[in-house]
């Protein structure tokens, strides 16, 4: 069948919920880890806690599985009053949004999306 045996609209949803992420989160997160090497660390650490989360620990999770974390994840902290900043301050540290930034390094290992 299809990746994880998602049926082909769940994956095809699953990737644009990725695609939409890494535009709005990866690309300029992707440009801080660049300039800010503790970002890179706090952003490893989390896309650990991502797979410890969805798998074992060292393959990567699967497009349905990683778009279900970060819509769980979204819902969740909406749920607590989160809001998604209208502009990231990526010094600032909000662990949610490191969450999400670590969840496109995990979507940009090589899959189609």
């Amino acid at each position: 069948m299809h990746e994880g045996s998602a049926i082909p609209g769940r994956l095809s949803a699953s990737r644009e919920l990725l695609r939409l992420l890494i535009e709005e989160v990866g690309a300029p997160g992707f440009a801080a880890m660049r300039r800010r090497p503790g970002l890179v660390a706090e952003v490893d650490q989390h896309a650990a806690e991502v797979r410890d989360s969805l798998g074992d620990g060292r393959g990567s999770p699967s497009t349905v599985a990683l778009a279900g974390y970060t819509e769980g994840l979204i819902h969740a902290a909406e749920e607590a009053g989160w809001e998604f900043p209208a502009e990231i301050d990526w010094a600032a540290g909000d662990w949610r949004v490191i969450r999400l930034l670590a969840i496109c390094v995990l979507a940009s290992d090589g899959r189609e999306l």
